[in-house]
């Protein structure tokens, strides 16, 4: 004749334990995985910022104003257009000229704080320009050269 054990434990309650919490963690860890990609930091899209124009005796001067974050100059591009045609292909944005046009115009760029970050004060020039024409000077942000703001000049 058999014999049958009633009170058989399969599982002693330590060991009980260690798995439910290691369980616990595992899908705390899932969870906070999930929760953070979808929330993100917050500072991966594009900065905004305005430009003043103020004219000059051979240009303008485009100023920026209250940029929303400070970032650094290369994760910038800027774009000419003359009548609506483009200098060339957008340019990173760098201390100095910056872009020059076949017929001679310029846009320079002044870092006015030299720490190589777009903040307000600092100021595009746009020099030697044709009477009559209209320039739109773009900055766009270069991880996916979207506009972020433009200003456009008739010159007399």
């Amino acid at each position: 004749m058999k014999y049958i054990r009633r009170n058989e434990k399969a599982v002693s309650p330590v060991i009980a334990t260690i798995l439910m919490v290691a369980i616990t963690v595992v899908l705390a860890a899932v969870l906070y995985v999930m929760v953070s990609g979808l929330i993100g930091t917050g500072t991966t899209g594009a900065p905004t910022a305005e430009m003043i124009t103020t004219p000059t005796s051979d240009g303008y001067e485009l100023e920026l104003a209250a940029p929303s974050r400070q970032e650094s100059l290369n994760a910038y591009k800027v774009s000419v257009l003359k009548d609506g045609t483009p200098w060339g292909a957008p340019a990173v944005v760098k201390n100095g000229e910056v872009l020059t046009a076949t017929t001679g115009e310029k846009l320079n760029f002044t870092d006015l704080t030299s720490d190589t970050k777009l903040t307000g004060g600092d100021f595009f020039t746009l020099e030697v320009l044709e009477s009559g024409a209209q320039y739109e000077v773009i900055l766009l942000w270069a991880a996916n050269d979207n506009k972020i703001t433009s200003e456009t000049m008739n010159v007399p």
